[in-house]
């Protein structure tokens, strides 16, 4: 049975190393950054959201158990432009346990935890080109709000 437990300090250490390298990753594929300057802006993109790591005040960090493996995480915390939505900043199932329905079922468990937190509603940001996350989103019950669409020159 899927469930969401809090993050430990070593799944946290782990999440962080891997995190701000795909975060990198993910802005360079999306244009959003140059190459050269990837590293140090997602670097502090974290400082700026975590100034106290896995402690800091109203970031909740989950990892998504499914029997006695970790099999993914999901961090949640109010939106910067209105605290009474949590936004999830960062999710994932782990490409080992993708296409058995985990997603929805973490979204779902995540749902449930931000309503019992006091939020009335949750948000999200995902990119353009995954496609995947999309049709879970969708799945899920989540609605486009906002859409940012850039050419290539």
């Amino acid at each position: 049975m899927l469930r969401l437990e809090n993050m430990t300090a070593a799944h946290f250490d782990d999440y962080m190393s891997s995190s701000i390298k795909e975060y990198t990753l993910e802005k360079v594929q999306a244009g959003s950054w140059t190459q050269e300057d990837s590293l140090d802006n997602a670097r502090l993109t974290y400082d700026r959201l975590l100034p106290d790591g896995l402690n800091t005040p109203n970031n909740f960090f989950f990892s998504i158990i499914n029997g006695d493996n970790v099999i993914g995480y999901i961090w949640l915390g109010p939106d910067s432009e209105n605290k009474n939505i949590a936004f999830i900043f960062d999710f994932e199932i782990y490409d080992a346990y993708q296409n058995n329905g985990f997603g929805s079922q973490a979204i779902s468990l995540a749902s449930t935890k931000t309503k019992a937190l006091g939020f009335t509603s949750v948000g999200l940001h995902v990119f353009g080109t995954n496609s995947r996350a999309i049709h879970v989103y969708e799945k899920a019950g989540f609605e486009i709000t906002d859409i940012k669409m850039q050419k290539k020159l």
